[in-house]
């Protein structure tokens, strides 16, 4: 997929999700998002996009 280079200079964020380390759905339940599975969840790149995604990094999720 191409995309904007200034896409990959957002930070990455992750979480550990409990549940998904029980089913193995992700190794040690550690899930990575980035601004482009924003972008793709959302369907375009905006400011509430980048808002989003900035106020999960900023917000209360357990930090691995």
């Amino acid at each position: 997929m191409q995309y904007p280079s200034f896409f990959d200079t957002a930070r990455k964020i992750t979480v550990y999700d409990p549940l998904a380390e029980l089913l193995g759905a992700f190794d040690n339940g550690v899930i990575e998002y980035s601004y482009v599975d924003a972008v793709k969840l959302a369907g375009h790149s905006c400011p509430t996009v980048a808002g989003s995604a900035t106020f999960l990094a900023i917000s209360r999720l357990k930090k691995v």
